[in-house]
């Protein structure tokens, strides 16, 4: 892990205060910083020209502010820098930092230039300059303009931090936290993250909130810790959104409460969170808080898996591949999202996929194809709780060679890359399962497959636009047969019925 950088605004706005240079004319400097404050630019700028004109480098650097910014001016990166490089070259500490920051950006008409940058930062800490030293701790961090070096990172970061600065605070207790740098020490993490956090940096509030609500090294203390994430969120932190989205979701050290979940995801959501988009389609989808609503979470679900979220692909690859949500029933769509959730080593997009090249929907049957995906599937971290037993049914009935090269594909793969190629012909996977049924003689199998065979009811009239399906359930054990042909047999849900104060079983909708 690197410390992120936390690149400052690369004007200081309040530079007509911070001036350490005696002025010329002390009376005019003060009069260009009352009218800067009061909005009154070209004002300022009057008082400040005869200063800049007598080499005064805090009016120089006030009036590259000016043209940074376009305050009373044209906004002109190229004046702007010319100005904080003649105060810098004075020595004036502050025209350093702002030369620095306008080198590194590279802003129109400055050609960016890193190492420069550095050098001026350097010239700028060297003076105690707090900025300065917080973000040249960040350039060690980043390797920018210098060589990466986290010790040293964390060396500036501390002087920055030891002035005051709580933004160098915030990352000097991650640090700490996390061993950065720096002997891990989480202790002394918190202290320094209660510093921030008490100035009001949300990246502080919410990194201590996560320390002791989950006593990770220190004291556990879940309210306290729940409420330095709130502060955190109510500053529109989106990370500290999602926590509070989980901890109210699964009554994580507080009453359960899906209504305040779902107001938390929410807020991520619409702040473009991926993740939360996701938590929200769950909400709709299960009913966790609110209506059950295929339709809504499918439009969830599509932002998330938009940004690449592969939960929420292979949420909204089971909704096309059963054509809920109002979506069209679309194997080939399906397929498409399984694999985008499969490529990201989401192990129930992969079983998912494995399914969909085992029956061959939306794409040809291939053994070698299935069984590699359900392979990995069950040798997840989190694994599919199908996934094994799935894999184990097809060695049964696969040869050694197709078994063999399905493993093969499945130990070279990498997470974010596509399945390798199959050395070997397609194989469709239904006559290999005939045929070891045939050869083996499974009496027993063939008379459950009868039995089952029987349950399903008879296939309804298929209707173009619409998925058509007939249902028959015994004790919630359903069994569906849908216009297109294929079977499926499930468990139905309880829901409770108020009417008779009883659970029902729900099979839900085609």
């Amino acid at each position: 892990m690197k410390i992120t950088r936390r690149k400052s605004a690369p004007v200081v706005l309040l530079a007509f205060c911070c001036a350490v240079w005696t002025a010329p004319a002390e009376a005019d400097f003060d009069k260009a910083t009352e009218f800067f404050h009061r909005g009154q630019y070209s004002d300022a700028i009057r008082e400040l020209q005869p200063l800049v004109e007598a080499g005064d480098p805090a009016a120089m650097n006030a009036m590259g502010v000016h043209f940074h910014n376009g305050y009373g001016v044209s906004k002109n990166a190229r004046a702007a820098a010319q100005n904080y490089r003649n105060a810098a070259e004075k020595g004036y500490a502050e025209a350093q930092f702002n030369l620095a920051n306008v080198l590194m950006g590279g802003d129109d008409g400055v050609a960016k230039d890193e190492r420069q940058a550095a050098v001026w930062m350097r010239k700028a800490a060297n003076q105690d300059y707090a900025d300065a030293q917080r973000e040249l701790g960040y350039m060690y961090a980043d390797g920018t303009g210098v060589p990466k070096d986290l010790a040293l990172s964390f060396e500036w970061l501390r002087k920055a931090a030891d002035k005051g600065s709580a933004k160098a605070q915030y990352s000097v207790g991650w640090a700490l936290a996390y061993g950065v740098g720096v002997a891990q020490d989480k202790p002394a993490a918190v202290e320094w993250l209660k510093k921030s956090a008490d100035q009001n940096v949300a990246d502080a509030q919410r990194s201590l909130g996560v320390l002791l609500f989950n006593g990770d090294g220190v004291k556990k203390d879940q309210p306290l810790g729940t409420q330095w994430l709130r502060k955190a969120a109510d500053q529109g932190d989106i990370t500290a959104q999602i926590n509070l989205g989980n901890i109210y979701r699964n009554g994580l050290g507080t009453p359960k409460n899906d209504k305040q979940s779902n107001d938390w995801y929410k807020k991520a959501a619409e702040q473009g969170s991926g993740t939360a988009q996701r938590e929200l389609g769950h909400a709709y989808r299960f009913g966790y808080g609110v209506d059950e609503d295929e339709r809504e979470a499918a439009r969830w679900y599509r932002m998330a898996a938009d940004q690449g979220d592969a939960a929420a692909s292979n949420n909204l690859g089971d909704l096309h591949e059963r054509g809920a949500g109002g979506l069209r029933q679309d194997y080939v769509e399906a397929v498409r999202l399984y694999e985008a959730a499969a490529r990201q080593g989401e192990p129930y997009g992969q079983r998912n996929l494995a399914k969909m090249y085992r029956e061959g929907l939306g794409v040809r049957s291939d053994a070698v194809v299935a069984y590699s995906w359900i392979n990995l599937a069950a040798s997840a971290e989190s694994p599919h709780p199908k996934a094994a037993d799935e894999r184990d049914a097809m060695a049964q009935y696969m040869p050694k060679d197709l078994i063999g090269e399905g493993q093969r594909l499945a130990r070279e793969w990498k997470p974010g890359t596509p399945l390798g190629k199959s050395k070997l012909k397609p194989i469709e996977v239904a006559p290999l399962a005939v045929a070891w049924a045939m050869k083996v003689g499974k009496a027993m199998d063939a008379r459950l497959a009868d039995q089952q065979a029987s349950q399903y009811p008879a296939r309804p009239e298929a209707k173009t636009g619409l998925t058509t399906c007939n249902t028959r359930c015994v004790n919630g054990d359903c069994y569906r047969t849908y216009g297109d042909g294929r079977k499926v047999n499930f468990q139905a849900r309880q829901k409770w019925n108020p009417f008779n104060n009883q659970f029902d079983w729900d099979s839900g909708s085609c």
